[in-house]
């Protein structure tokens, strides 16, 4: 009897579905009332299109935060009195499962200063990423299977048998973006010059690990 213990795994790939973003609004000035009412404004734009685009189907979901004001002393320069300076800022971070909406509402923002666009976090949606890691599972197995029936035949042992499957105690299953990195600075570049942000999501991979454990008696066939 010999004990075969070998590592399985597989990936599948989607489109991403869903893509989470913030906007956040953010104005300096020499007074705090300045600074706030001013970033006040936006925000408010900000979330009620949010909010709008929730009751059109092409966000998910989203949320706006309270606008807050901190304040800081500022270099002027050599010999001069530092600067105090107030900083107001907002965010609004919302899912898009429409592209197109959201390429669209990054241009739209990118044309004023007030707006600063943070980089897109690309996802799957829940019961795709379910479906793909059920996928995955099932093509980890099997590649089990074949790596211990190959290590079986190249020792001169009968098919393997399995006595054991375990799961890695750190893996790296979930979705895991191909295409997305560096998204939020190339949006950056392109919305300073307004009009619609042509986005292409790329692909997320699932990816499933798992360990299984074999037995193997020595073929007698030749006996």
């Amino acid at each position: 009897m010999v004990e075969i213990m070998v590592r399985g795994e597989a990936v599948e790939r989607a489109a991403a579905e869903r893509a989470s973003v913030t906007v956040q609004s953010r104005w300096q000035a020499d007074a705090p009332d300045e600074a706030m009412s001013l970033v006040a404004k936006a925000h408010a734009r900000v979330a009620a299109e949010a909010r709008a685009f929730a009751e059109s189907g092409a966000v998910e979901s989203w949320h706006a935060d309270r606008v807050w004001v901190a304040h800081h002393r500022e270099w002027v320069g050599e010999g001069q009195p530092q600067r105090l300076v107030f900083t107001a800022s907002a965010a609004v971070t919302a899912t898009f499962v429409d592209v197109d909406a959201l390429g669209a509402w990054i241009g739209d923002l990118g044309a004023e200063q007030v707006h600063e666009v943070s980089g897109i976090e690309w996802s799957l949606a829940d019961a795709t990423e379910r479906q793909l890691a059920g996928r995955a599972r099932t093509r980890a197995i099997e590649d089990a299977v074949a790596r211990a029936t190959d290590y079986a035949a190249a020792a001169s042992l009968a098919s393997p048998v399995i006595t054991s499957i375990r799961e890695p105690a750190t893996g790296d299953g979930g979705p895991r973006p191909l295409m997305a990195k560096g998204r939020g600075i190339e949006v950056m570049a392109v919305s300073d010059a307004g009009g619609a942000i042509e986005l292409s999501a790329g692909e997320l991979e699932v990816r499933a690990a798992v360990e299984v454990g074999f037995t193997a008696e020595a073929d007698r066939s030749g006996d």
